[in-house]
Parts: structure tokens; C-alpha cells; sequence
């Protein structure tokens, strides 16, 4: 208790306080901007950090990392772009609300349930950071492998009104993800001799291209006289119904959340897909996915912003980075002399304890913070499409420049865009893309390391008890879409036959 009133005293200084403001404005700018990232924005200023306390430079990469996380669900819901992964559910939901007239109820909820998440995984962060890294140390390659699974399973879900086109998407997606050197023996493969190739293709190009472009591209197919035709954003409110049905949905995708988060390799995205996923299979109107629900939007918000206290679990406790932005951390919480593992939180008493108290605090101004962004972003609506449309696509192409800094990948943002296109007018779901490319690689790398780890007796991955119940949750996942489809036309019969 001690150490949590000394981190509040340093939190609260001015100093301090402004600093974590700071880094909650640059966080939403660059997770607003498509093709800027979390992690992007912690990296460009970790050299500003050298110069500052180690209090004052974690707390300033903490707001910029929870800042960045929720930013990208604002353009998002504006306009349909996720500004990052982690956004492609709120995408999903938030461009029908904002069509119907509802951006400012979307963007309400998405802020509010940005922040649950965020304090959350903070509060988790807080009080349960050795318990948690202990599950941490229990996952390797199969649990991975097996977790890659489990959320390909979305797809089912995702696409069960046209399963053969969702599962073709999946399919050719997770070939697509394949391309690149293989993970164990190194060698490039499907390349075709393009050396750009030889590391993958790089997810965040195609998935700008692929949820930006098509949506300038219906912009240009309306008549002119509709360019103009623009509503302003509605009202920012929150409605306490709508807070009080999804109590249970903002628990569930907490959890989920700080879980995913704990794990290497996973991240928001996953997160994000897997809340949005069991959000949709317990939801009492499934029908509304895909048009607007607020159910979805909840789910992926609070679980992508409760896996930043997640991811740095295993980081102070253990010294293993939960998500790129957290691997950021390691290197600058290293520069500023602090060395993560069990004896940082007795020898660093006063730099650990206002980090975690600085990320509830960080938290609970993102309201605030995110509140006014929305206010202001809002005016995107006013903006003609004609404008908006070259912007969108000028924004487009700087953020897929600005990943790795060459052409190619404004290339392949060109051809994830066309394609989109082409598969949005023939009724081809775009969010199967999305999550097979996000999850081959991890489920390739867990899929060989698992064979090689266990060639010759792969049985004995029955005896690690997280891939057993992984497995269980996999299985459960795939058929449960079937189950649920068949009671609800045993329903139907029923009525009618009454």
C-alpha cells in the first residue's frame, strides 16, 4: 500500500500530470492517422524520453501507447478506415451507425468502453501482475498454435450468412500469409524473385488499402449531386440502457482482453476479433453485426485497450514484451537504468509503482482526452466527399509510405484496395482477410516449432493442460455457429407452426 500512495504522490506532480497529457494527445493522433501506429508513436519518441526522468519518460511512452490504441477507432467509425487493426470490428459497426445518423452515440460508446478496458488491464496491471505472468510462462508453441486457431474460428462467425465465401477468403488469405521466409529453415518461398517479398507481406499496407480504398471508390460511383450531401455528427451521449445490458460483454472482453495481452505475440488485434467474436455467438440480436450494433462495438474496444496493461505483465515481471510496443518499453524502460524482472519491483520501487498507478490515471483522462478528439474529428462529416475522398487516399498513401518507407507497400496498398473493391461489389467478406493474414504467421511459426518440438510423439500435447482447454474453446467455437444456426430454424418451424 505503501508503494501505491508513493506512485500516486509522483503521478499527481504538474509535471507529470501534463506529461501523461501529452502523451494521450500524440497517442490518439498517431492511432487516428491510418497507417500510424501505437507502436509508431512510442517508437518516434523514445528519444525524447532520454531526457527525462524515468517516472516522466514512462509515463509519457504509457499515454502515447494507450492513446495510440484507442485513436484508431475514430476515423473508424467516421469513415469506415480502421486507423489500426485493432479497429476492423469497430469499422464493421461504427460506418453503419454513422450512416444512420448515429456517429455521435458510436463514438460515445466507443470512448467509453475504450476506457473500461484501459482501467481494466490497469487495475490488472496493479494487483494481479506476478500472479498473471505466471500464466505467461506456461504458453509456448502449441498453446500459440492453438490460439491462432481459435481465432480463425471467427470466420465461421463472421461469415455464416455466406460461409463458402468467408471460408475461401480465409483460405487464399492464409496462403497469402505464407509468402516469405519460413520460419524455421529461413529460405524465401512464393516470392516470384521479388526480394520485397522475402519478409512477408506486410499486414498494415493491405489493410489500408483494403478498408480505405473501396470506400473512396463507392464515393466517386455516387452522382455528383450527392457528393455534397453530408450530415454533422450527432449528439455525443451515452444511454444508460445501453450500459447496463452489456455489463456482462464489457467483463467478458476485459478479460479477454488482459489474457490476450499476457500471451507473446498476440496483441489488440486479436484481442479485438476474439471479444468482437464472443460478443456476436451470446448476443440475443446477431442479426444486428455487421449494421451498426453497439454490442460489437464494445466488445472490440474494451478488449483491444485492455490488453496495454496486459501486455506489460510479463514485461516488468518476467522481462518478455507482450506486444511490439511493450518490446519498446523493455528497450527504453533498459536506457533509463531499470532492468524488468522479479527484483525491479523492490529495487525500483518508485519508477514501477508510478507507472502502474500512471496507467489508471492515463485511463481515466482518455475519456476526457478521446471525448474532445471526437468532438473534433467529428467535423470530418462536414467535409464535401469530393475532399474527403482525395484525402482519404493522400492519407492512404502517406501512412502506408510512412511504415517502412518505400514504394513497395504503397504498391501493395493499391492492390489490397482493388481487390477489396472487386471483392465488395461480388459480396466477398473483407474482415476474413484480416484476420487470417494477422493470424498465419503466428499460427505457421506455433504449427512448426510444435512439430519439431514434439516429431515423433505429437500426442504428448495433450499433457500440457492450456492447449487442452484451448483446444476445447477451438472446437466449441467452430461448431457452435452450426448448433445456434440449427435451433434458431427448429425456432422458426415452431412459429410458423403455431
Amino acid at each position: 500500500m505503501d508503494n501505491i500512495i508513493l506512485g500516486l504522490t509522483h503521478v499527481f506532480q504538474p509535471y507529470n500530470l501534463l506529461i501523461c497529457t501529452a502523451g494521450l494527445f500524440v497517442g490518439v493522433l498517431f492511432g487516428a492517422l491510418p497507417g500510424f501506429s501505437a507502436t509508431m508513436g512510442v517508437a518516434v519518441f523514445i528519444p525524447f524520453s532520454y531526457v527525462m526522468e524515468p517516472e516522466a519518460a514512462m509515463l509519457l511512452l504509457a499515454g502515447i501507447y494507450c492513446g495510440g490504441v484507442y485513436g484508431g477507432s475514430i476515423p473508424a467509425v467516421l469513415i469506415g478506415i480502421p486507423g489500426t487493426p485493432a479497429s476492423v470490428p469497430t469499422a464493421m459497426e461504427g460506418l453503419p451507425l454513422t450512416g444512420r445518423g448515429d456517429s455521435g452515440l458510436a463514438l460515445a460508446m466507443v470512448t467509453f468502453a475504450s476506457t473500461v478496458g484501459g482501467i481494466a488491464s490497469a487495475f490488472a496491471l496493479l494487483v494481479g501482475a506476478p500472479l498473471l505472468a505466471l500464466i505467461a510462462m506456461k504458453v509456448g508453441a502449441p498453446e500459440q498454435m492453438m490460439i491462432a486457431i481459435f481465432g480463425l474460428s471467427v470466420v465461421c462467425t463472421l461469415s455464416f450468412d455466406n460461409l463458402l465465401k468467408g471460408l475461401l477468403v480465409g483460405f487464399v488469405s492464409l496462403l497469402i500469409a505464407t509468402v516469405g521466409q519460413d520460419p524455421i529453415l529461413g529460405f524465401p518461398r512464393f516470392t516470384a524473385e521479388f526480394y520485397q517479398l522475402t519478409g512477408g507481406v506486410d499486414v498494415v499496407p493491405v489493410l489500408i488499402g483494403l478498408f480505405s480504398l473501396p470506400e473512396v471508390l463507392k464515393m466517386l460511383e455516387e452522382r455528383e449531386s450527392a457528393q455534397g450531401d453530408v450530415s454533422r455528427v450527432s449528439k455525443m451521449v451515452i444511454h444508460m440502457k445501453d450500459l447496463t445490458s452489456n455489463i456482462f460483454n464489457f467483463i467478458r472482453s476485459s478479460v479477454i482482453g488482459v489474457i490476450i495481452g499476457i500471451i507473446p505475440a498476440a496483441g489488440p488485434d486479436i484481442a479485438s476479433f476474439f471479444a468482437y467474436n464472443e460478443a456476436r455467438k451470446s448476443s440475443k440480436h446477431p442479426e444486428e453485426y455487421g449494421n451498426g450494433s453497439l454490442e460489437g462495438i464494445i466488445a472490440s474496444e474494451t478488449a483491444n485497450n485492455a490488453v496495454t496493461g496486459g501486455s506489460l505483465i510479463p514485461l516488468l515481471t518476467l522481462g518478455i514484451p507482450g506486444s511490439a510496443p511493450a518490446a519498446l518499453f523493455l528497450g527504453a524502460m533498459i536506457i533509463h537504468g531499470l532492468r524488468p524482472g522479479p527484483l525491479l519491483f523492490s529495487q525500483n520501487a518508485a519508477e514501477v509503482y508510478t507507472l502502474l498507478v500512471g496507467f489508471i490515471v492515463i485511463n481515466i483522462m482518455m475519456f476526457f482526452v478521446g471525448w474532445l478528439y471526437c468532438k473534433v474529428s467529428g467535423k470530418i462529416l462536414l467535409i464535401p466527399k469530393s475532399v474527403l475522398s482525395t484525402s482519404i487516399v493522400v492519407l492512404a498513401t502517406v501512412g502506408a509510405f510512412s511504415i517502412n518507407k518505400n514504394m513497395w507497400d504503397v504498391l501493395m496498398m493499391y492492390i489490397a484496395g482493388i481487390v477489396g473493391y472487386i471483392m465488395v461489389k461480388n459480396d466477398y467478406p473483407l474482415s476474413p482477410v484480416a484476420l487470417a493474414l494477422l493470424l498465419g504467421k503466428i499460427l505457421e511459426q506455433g504449427l512448426s516449432q510444435t512439430a519439431t518440438l514434439y516429431s515423433g510423439k505429437l500426442l504428448d500435447v495433450f499433457d500440457r493442460p492450456l492447449f487442452v482447454i484451448f483446444l476445447a474453446f477451438t472446437l466449441f467455437s467452430y461448431v457452435y455457429p452450426f448448433i445456434k444456426n440449427a435451433k434458431d430454424k427448429k425456432k422458426a418451424t415452431a412459429i410458423k407452426g403455431g
